[in-house]
């Protein structure tokens, strides 16, 4: 029988202390062997005795010798004890209070370690390009980060650092890396080296299971985009699909895997001519406006609210959402704005995405740890992101968080087991089995732009909301593409 460790169950304070507590402490041993004067003594001489002299003092042992970067990392905690100011790190706020809590938790008991001051900062991934762009714009980027594949390569190393040395490390250390995450190690990736993943993200499809048997409509997991619409339509009259419109990440996430289900992709496969004025573009904005014109999307749909979805299924307001597991938290543990409602977590059930009438992908992305380029501190950002990567740490981080893991010396943690956990079991096989996020394009930094800046979202709102024809939202669509990848 699967053990109950109590993922999203239960925190024990008293286990993050003692893994926090022994972090801190650093020892060592001291080999012993049988010395010389064990042996039996040679026979004494007659020899005159030499005029006699103070004892000689035992040797003592050498001290080691510092390495390169034991002397780097000693010389920054110097400088920025002198400098007065606190390490600076930026954390990706996600719907869990309990992994955001550990996640500060554990960069303080780091700067404690060091003896120096350390600023961790939550800052809402929904805003943390916007943020990013200021910061860089006004020379204040703090000394590290979280940041999404996304947003990583469009800095570039122009904005971050390399940090192939401790992709390199980790994965000698932890057994090398799973699948979804050793796509951001490959060759050919644009941002091959700017960033440690941490945390595989994806969505899977959170469904209603008691409102399906209501209304007679299915309650398994649906295969495909219109079984799903249809079912949402069949068991409620508008917004059975809660899918965000607008202009926000899970708006375009959502919107590229139906585009990819029918056989749509932003570019050729060398990743430099636009591809959005094709065949498949149309089909899947037919789909979009079939379903759409059927109610199956909510009035409220187009929103920039990276909540909105969340907070439409927790008032019950919705049949279907795509969520990478938030949501569940919030069903097991309550939050500040919505209580504990194990009722609907009984009756929520969980699929991958479904797929179109071409092709059906489980997009996997990442979150990563970077040091930006400004920093004064590498080393200690680099050490910092060593302490974070531990097991120990990574095993209280993930219990409470969104995400599946990145190394394979994290798969061990039982809540992987989806008798235990079932969102911590879909998310284990999206980052061990799933595709690339930009599969089937090229993972470069056009591609990250044209996502950024919601070109696709913006096309369907053209075509739905502006009465823009498909032909004319698609050429504009094509046209915006084709700058990006020219400029990129």
């Amino acid at each position: 029988m699967a053990k109950e460790k109590g993922s999203f169950l239960k925190i024990n304070k008293k286990t993050i202390a003692l893994v926090a507590a022994l972090g801190l402490l650093i020892g060592g041993t001291t080999a012993f062997t049988a010395s010389a004067a064990e042996k039996k003594p040679a026979k004494k001489t007659t020899t005159k005795k030499p005029a006699a002299t103070a004892p000689a003092a035992s040797a003592s042992p050498a001290a080691p010798v510092k390495t390169v970067q034991q002397v780097a990392l000693e010389k920054e905690i110097a400088a920025l004890k002198a400098s007065g100011k606190p390490f600076s790190y930026w954390i990706g706020l996600i719907f869990s209070d309990q992994a955001n809590s550990a996640a500060q938790a554990q960069i303080l008991q780091w700067g404690k370690s060091r003896g120096i001051k350390v600023e961790p900062v939550l800052v809402n991934q929904n805003n943390l390009t916007a943020n990013v762009t200021a910061a860089v714009a006004a020379g204040t980027m703090p000394d590290a980060l979280d940041i999404s594949s996304s947003l990583m390569l469009q800095l570039g190393s122009k904005n971050l650092l390399s940090v192939q040395d401790l992709v390199n490390e980790f994965a000698r250390l932890y057994g090398g890396w799973n699948a979804a995450a050793a796509n951001f190690d490959k060759a050919d990736f644009a941002g091959k080296g700017l960033g440690v993943p941490y945390g595989i993200s994806g969505n899977l499809i959170n469904r209603r299971l008691d409102l399906l048997k209501e209304a007679g409509a299915k309650t398994t997991a649906p295969k495909t985009w219109d079984e799903l619409f249809d079912a949402a339509t069949k068991t409620m009259k508008v917004g059975g699909a809660g899918f965000a419109l607008g202009n926000v990440g899970d708006a375009e996430s959502v919107l590229r895997a139906q585009l990819v289900g029918y056989g749509g992709r932003y570019a050729d496969d060398a990743g430099k001519k636009c591809t959005i004025d094709s065949k498949p573009t149309r089909d899947f904005l037919a789909a979009v406006k079939k379903w759409f014109d059927a109610g199956a999307y909510s009035p409220s749909a187009v929103t920039t609210d990276g909540g909105w979805d969340n907070n439409l299924y927790l008032g019950g307001k919705t049949v279907f959402i795509a969520n990478p597991g938030s949501v569940y938290v919030t069903l097991v543990n309550g939050s500040a704005a919505w209580p504990k409602n194990p009722t609907m977590q009984k009756n929520t059930g969980f699929s991958a995405l479904p797929g179109g009438p071409v092709t059906r992908v489980a997009p996997s992305d990442a979150w990563l740890r970077g040091i930006s380029a400004t920093t004064k501190y590498p080393e200690l950002a680099k050490d910092l992101i060593r302490y974070l990567m531990k097991p120990e740490n990574m095993d209280i981080y993930y219990e409470w968080a969104i995400y599946g893991p990145t190394l394979k010396g994290y798969n061990s943690f039982d809540y992987w087991d989806e008798n235990v956990d079932p969102v911590h079991g879909g998310l284990f096989d999206l980052a061990t089995n799933g595709t690339s996020s930009s599969f089937p394009d090229v993972n470069n930094a056009a591609y990250a732009q044209f996502g950024t800046e919601f070109q696709l979202s913006k096309m369907v709102q053209r075509f739905l909301f502006d009465k823009m024809s498909a032909d004319d939202t698609i050429k504009q669509a094509q046209a915006a593409c084709q700058k990006i990848y020219d400029a990129n």
